[in-house]
């Protein structure tokens, strides 16, 4: 029987009771999805001003809207730079600190502008019908560039209107294709790349640096602007792409550079194995950096930085033997180091890296991402955004001065009346000691209202990935705040396979999915069930992508949950081989493809173990998921049905392997809640 849910924020699971003035309430669903998020902060080049974008839900036609915004650096009054017809994102500062360059799309096409900030003026920069994203000024201030999905054998725009126009004429919708990776993420091949322009900054016909190659940058499903970048001189730009037809099953990416003039791209890191990524010159000239993972065809290896003298082609890590991955790094202004953000225990912390190789954490607290440096008064001036379970994004700007530190700036407020009137408890850490003695950390989170004589449902939360982590943030999609504002207990585990505890213990669930990492789990839900204010006969679990496939190998493994919650969670490994895209993660996984070695799909296949599921589930899957196939949820949901588990399939026909819509979110917590509610009862936690 299929049911349907209407859209509408009912009184009882989405809208907050009526209260008294000045008392909070538990986040609702409305709450949550009204959040404002700033993000891709833009620190002048002078220090004095920051620009950044903030998206605006509108619940009422479930859309969103993204404008920019200025805010001088020490703080103040922020104002909106974008037009309400236009909108805009992804700013960038000329180099004079003059002019901001940006996107928006008009018309369903995205474009750059150029706006300069004094004059209140702006101008459309470029024209073409496939669109242009990521612009980059060139340090002269003379050029930018950017990217546009073209086919890449068309060498105007007049050609790729053409051909576009022909793809849509064609009676049959047919797809043919000679090779892998034929579909990514939750978008199937259609023969554009994502190629490379330049344009003058006057304006003029951009020129594409990669016509005719058949290869994108940056590399997809995932990257940005950070993928490429202007030698000081505004005379070569070295960028990321993937060259070649093994790219399902290879994760060795390269950096390439390649004159402003027009030529052919030269490979500047062939003799390197792995992945390469996030080029950047030094400012002045001497270097090429960027991010590189050592080993061949492991997309969880650790992000190493690297340094590339531009004279004698010496390659070096900096530095040597740093045991965390680098997600992001810049230049300072004066070339003697780099900032840079790397997870570190459970937070993404912002270190200081020099050119002799000394790095120590320099941030004086919180989660930070999206750094964008500049320099004032001859200290480095950085804008980034940090958050926390309980705090949503906001943009700050930090002087930094070694000699006489000083706090941190927040210079956005988004958000204050709706957190004045919620009550969102802090994640608090805990550790506990897991397989093999390990020390394994995660956080908890109490309830809002959280009373200590009373005694709550535990729900634990999985992490997908596998190497991926829990971190004090205020996650857009699965939201701890969220999952506890029912009345639950939230445990969220970092076992092995975590990032930010260094490579050794990241690497340790390769060939293991259901080995320590289940001991890890299992043994800090041992530590929290035991907490005073915890109800152990009331505990669910819930976890998406890996963390679905470990919601089905708990089912097959343990009944001491009372409900189960999988999300685009693997069932049958071998099935899930041969349907995802991108090969290279089970097979360094899983011990390669399964007809060579089919120990370990064997071992690790929750679908070897469907005969012992007896837990209550619910099974979520998006149609577009390419990742983990749609199959493999209704494989699950086929099994427990067959045998009579109460279960149930929330499927999503427009959704990849997260679910982003307004609409569906509202749908997908509308289901959780009222999954868990179903069997766990949180509003029957009572007085002890």
């Amino acid at each position: 029987m299929m049911r349907r849910i209407v859209l509408a924020f009912s009184t009882i699971a989405l809208a907050a009771h009526p209260a008294p003035a000045q008392q909070r309430h538990a986040m609702t669903v409305r709450d949550f999805l009204s959040v404002v998020r700033p993000g891709e902060p833009a620190m002048s080049p002078d220090g004095r001003w920051v620009a950044y974008n903030v998206t605006t839900p509108d619940l009422a036609s479930y859309r969103k809207r993204t404008d920019l915004w200025l805010v001088p650096a020490a703080g103040g009054a922020a104002r909106r730079i974008s037009s309400e017809a236009l909108g805009g994102r992804s700013a960038r500062w000329s180099p004079d600190g003059q002019a901001l360059a940006y996107v928006t799309t008009r018309g369903g096409t995205p474009e750059v502008w150029i706006f300069e900030p004094a004059k209140g003026t702006r101008r459309q920069l470029t024209h073409l019908s496939t669109g242009a994203d990521g612009p980059v000024w060139a340090p002269t201030g003379r050029m930018l560039a950017f990217v546009s999905q073209v086919y890449p054998d068309c060498t105007d725009d007049a050609c790729s209107q053409r051909r576009a126009r022909e793809e849509e004429r064609k009676p049959s919708k047919a797809r043919i294709y000679d090779h892998l990776l034929f579909r990514h993420w939750s978008a199937w091949d259609e023969g554009t790349r994502s190629h490379l322009f330049v344009v003058p900054a006057a304006g003029g016909a951009p020129r594409d640096l990669l016509a005719g190659k058949d290869y994108d940058t940056p590399v997809p499903p995932f990257g940005g602007s950070a993928d490429y970048a202007w030698s000081p001189d505004g005379q070569e730009l070295a960028f990321t792409t993937k060259v070649g037809r093994d790219q399902a099953w290879t994760t060795n990416s390269d950096i390439y550079a390649v004159p402003v003039t027009g030529g052919e791209p030269v490979n500047v890191t062939a003799e390197m194995p792995g992945a390469e990524s996030a080029p950047a010159y030094s400012p002045d000239g001497r270097y090429l950096s960027f991010l590189s993972q050592e080993r061949a065809n492991y997309e969880s290896d650790r992000f190493r930085l690297m340094l590339k003298d531009r004279a004698s082609g010496a390659v070096r890590e900096l530095p040597k033997g740093f045991d965390r991955w680098i997600n992001e790094y810049a230049w300072e202004p004066n070339s003697q180091g780099l900032i840079a953000v790397a997870e570190d225990h459970q937070a993404d912390r912002i270190f200081h890296i020099t050119i002799g190789g000394d790095v120590h954490h320099i941030h004086p607290g919180g989660d930070a991402s999206q750094l964008s440096v500049g320099s004032s008064g001859g200290h480095d001036v950085m804008a980034y955004v940090s958050d926390a379970t309980n705090q949503p994004p906001q943009v700050f700007v930090w002087r930094i001065d070694h000699e006489h530190p000083t706090p941190p700036v927040q210079v956005t407020h988004l958000n204050a009346a709706l957190l004045a009137s919620l009550d969102l408890p802090p994640a608090e850490e805990i550790g506990w000691i897991g397989a093999g003695g390990d020390s394994v950390y995660g956080w908890l989170l109490k309830p809002p209202g959280f009373d200590a004589g009373r005694r709550y449902p535990l729900l634990v939360l999985v992490h997908g990935g596998p190497q991926g982590a829990w971190l004090d943030e205020f996650h857009s999609r699965w939201n701890p705040e969220m999952f506890a504002a029912p009345g639950y207990v939230v445990f969220m585990p970092n076992p092995r396979g975590s990032t930010g505890f260094g490579q050794r213990f990241i690497d340790q669930i390769a060939r293991d999915w259901g080995g320590k990492v289940y001991e890890d789990i299992m043994r800090g839900v041992d530590v929290v069930a035991a907490l005073p204010y915890v109800d152990s006969t009331r505990m669910g679990a819930a976890g998406g992508s890996f963390g679905g496939h470990m919601i089905n190998w708990i089912n097959g493994h343990t009944a001491r949950f009372k409900a189960l919650v999988a999300h685009d969670g693997d069932f049958n490994l071998s099935s899930f081989y041969g349907a995802t895209e991108e090969l290279w993660f089970p097979e360094h996984d899983l011990g390669g493809p399964p007809w060579a070695d089919r120990t370990d799909y064997e071992r690790w296949s929750p679908d070897h173990f469907a005969q012992a599921m007896r837990t209550p589930e619910l099974v979520v899957h998006g149609e577009q998921d390419f990742r983990v196939v749609e199959t493999e949820g209704m494989q699950a949901f086929t099994a427990l049905q067959r045998q009579g588990v109460p279960s149930r399939l929330l499927y999503f026909p427009d959704e990849g392997h997260w679910v982003l819509k307004l609409q569906d979110q509202v749908v997908w917590w509308t289901s959780v809640h009222e999954w868990l509610a179903r069997y766990l009862h949180p509003e029957s936690t009572a007085h002890q």
